[in-house]
C-alpha cells in the first residue's frame, strides 16, 4: 500500500515541530539540571553546614545568574536537617518564542 503525499508531508510537520519545540525548551532544561548539581555539591560541602541561609541563598543566586535563569531571593528554599543544609529552588521561566510559562524545580537531594 502507497502512503499518499498529503500524509507524509502532514507527518513529517508534525515530526518538525515536535523538533522545534524540543530545540526551544532543551536549553532551560539544561540550565535546570546544571543548577541543580549546584545545589547538590553545595549542599553536601562540609563548609555549606557552617554557613549561613542567606550566604547559601546568595551563591545558588549567582549560580542562577550565570545561567540565565530568572530566579529572584524568594524561589530559594533553605531547611536544615541533622545539621546539613536542603536547598530547595521553584521558579518560572517565561518562553517567549514558545509561549508556555515552565516552572521549574532545582533541590538538592
Amino acid at each position: 500500500m502507497k502512503l499518499p503525499l498529503w500524509r507524509l508531508i502532514a507527518g513529517l510537520a508534525v515530526l518538525g515541530s515536535f523538533i522545534v519545540v524540543m530545540i526551544l525548551l532543551a536549553p532551560v532544561y539544561i540550565d535546570n539540571y546544571r543548577l541543580r548539581g549546584y545545589e547538590r555539591d553545595l549542599a553536601a560541602t562540609p563548609a555549606s553546614a557552617k554557613a549561613s541561609d542567606d550566604e547559601l541563598r546568595g551563591d545558588v543566586l549567582k549560580r542562577a545568574r550565570e545561567l540565565d535563569l530568572p530566579v529572584v531571593p524568594g524561589d530559594v528554599k533553605i531547611a536544615h536537617n541533622a545539621g546539613k543544609p536542603h536547598i530547595e529552588t521553584v521558579y518560572k521561566v517565561k518562553m517567549t518564542l514558545y509561549p508556555v510559562d515552565l516552572h521549574m524545580s532545582a533541590a538538592s537531594r
